[in-house]
């Protein structure tokens, strides 16, 4: 396939996607490359990918990465003339001349290339059909497998469902560890300080090279930050995940600890920062219920004491999203961005006065509660009980009919198993606390069905077809692994099912 017919866009999505074989990257100029993070797409200017992070040569570098056909492009594009792009650790590109050996920033600086097109992991115009169908399409045609799978027995899917959970949740580690070493390297790089520490340039702020000690990764606020950024994702879901992962890096942890060094925090303040710098919080003169009208002019006066500090509202100058970031259709009212960032503000004020995650190792690893009760007790940590103006609101114009909680027991049950239970794994690998695993292994087994979806549906009808029922939602994650990670990515020969129906 010529270059000039493949869509930049196509290309991205080899990245994101990492249809790669990670064992034998190497640079043009023969470095060794493992890709840790292969960062966030960026739809704005600058680098395609951002927040990447990569181990070169036994180095460990975090920065952006651009992506292009051919290296001929850097220049064409004139990214070697662009300040934006001094910040890439990694030139990506699919084909070019092996003999050019990196490219160059606007400051000089050699950027190594990596050419994938040996490393694909499968032809490029097969990645590429995939990459073009549309998750409706792909949910609505049947699996390969679907006429032939009928002879695989209950004891071969359920131990392929379990191993798929545990590959799923050894995925979900490897991500929070590079998240956890972002949140140190952040620190390095002197999070508020940009501007005036680069004043000559700001945007030419080096790339960083990341060197975590065992003393940095004891660090508290560091992992309270880890833990707020999982549970805003799960508060997100999946329409709203993008601008709460934001909203947790604009509001962190380190910028409120700061901030009350000079005033207490309770959860009103937090809760009124978070409404302002998510762009969601309106004018009290612009609403007509009187309920709306009191909170609003509650939440807009403590923001207003909170900037009356020269110190405080320095702190709180961060450009706030905007309300058009946020999708409330088509969702339900209790999943409302307004209720999940309320929601938000008791956790973060928790996580910021009541050492959470000491709090939740301690209840996992503890030797004289059973399972059931290790549970019950991390229920009960994301229980908002009380009331508030939010158990009668969906947003600060609607209200619900009777008192609804303000998080149900589904998102919680929710935020255990994609949050805590990995989050809690990676910190006894780190510190060696070897029960972790074995208790989170448990729990996540006696965490019942969750809400399904259509691509657990589509498993159940077309796999399971009953031989197997799922009990548990540790099954329904394995099942969403087993279609995101080999059935839409045509790695059956990689499946314990399509080994067994198309051959070894």
């Amino acid at each position: 396939m010529e270059n000039n017919k493949i869509h930049e866009d196509l290309l991205r999505h080899l990245w994101s996607g990492q249809y790669l074989d990670a064992e034998r990257l190497a640079t043009i100029d023969g470095r060794f490359l493992k890709v840790i993070q292969p960062g966030t797409l960026n739809r704005g200017s600058g680098p395609d990918f951002r927040d990447a992070i990569v181990v070169l040569d036994g180095k460990t570098l975090r920065g952006d990465i651009e992506f292009h056909r051919s290296i001929a492009d850097w220049k064409a594009h004139a990214h070697d003339v662009d300040a934006k792009y001094n910040s890439v650790i990694l030139h990506v590109v699919l084909r070019g001349n092996s003999d050019v050996a990196s490219t160059l920033s606007a400051s000089g600086r050699p950027i190594p290339i990596l050419m994938i097109e040996q490393y694909l992991s499968y032809p490029l115009e097969k990645i590429l059909e995939h990459t073009m169908r549309d998750e409706r399409v792909s949910l609505s045609a049947p699996l390969r497998c679907v006429h032939r799978n009928d002879g695989i027995g209950v004891e071969v899917l359920e131990s392929w469902i379990r191993r798929l959970f545990a590959e799923r949740l050894k995925e979900k580690e490897t991500r929070m560890l590079a998240r956890l070493y972002q949140i140190i390297d952040d620190r390095h790089r002197g999070v508020f300080e940009p501007e005036e520490k680069y004043n000559e340039n700001p945007d030419d702020i080096p790339v960083s090279e990341l060197s975590i000690t065992k003393e940095e990764l004891k660090q508290s606020d560091a992992w309270d930050q880890l833990l707020y950024g999982a549970i805003m994702d799960g508060l997100g879901y999946s329409k709203n995940r993008a601008p709460f992962k934001d909203l947790a890096h604009r509001v962190s942890i380190q910028r409120l600890r700061i901030l009350s060094a000079s005033r207490e925090l309770t959860q009103h303040d937090i809760e009124a920062i978070l409404f302002r710098i998510s762009g969601l919080l309106p004018a009290s003169h612009e609403l007509n219920d009187q309920q709306s009208k009191v909170h609003v002019h509650l939440l807009q006066s403590l923001w207003k004491e909170l900037n009356a500090d020269v110190h405080s509202a320095h702190l709180l100058s961060v450009e706030p999203l905007s309300a058009t970031d946020w999708v409330f259709t088509p969702t339900r009212p209790s999943n409302f961005p307004t209720v999940r960032i309320a929601a938000a503000s008791h956790f973060l004020t928790r996580i910021f006065h009541g050492q959470m995650v000491k709090h939740i190792i301690t209840i996992i690893a503890g030797v004289h509660s059973s399972t059931e009760e290790k549970l019950d007790q991390l229920l009960s940590l994301f229980d908002i009980a009380g009331e508030s103006f939010w158990n009668y609101h969906y947003s600060f114009t609607d209200s619900f009919p009777q008192r609804r909680s303000l998080l149900g027991n589904a998102r919680r049950l929710d935020i255990i198993i994609n949050a805590i239970i990995p989050l809690s794994n990676l910190y006894g690998n780190i510190f060696g606390i070897d029960v972790i695993g074995s208790h989170t292994s448990r729990i996540a087994e006696a965490i019942p069905l969750l809400e399904s979806n259509a691509v657990v549906r589509k498993i159940e009808n077309q796999l399971l077809k009953g031989k197997l029922r799922l009990s548990a939602a540790h099954q329904q994650q394995g099942a969403i692994q087993l279609y995101r990670r080999y059935c839409t990515m045509g790695r059956c020969d990689e499946c314990e099912v399509g080994k067994r129906v198309f051959g070894e």
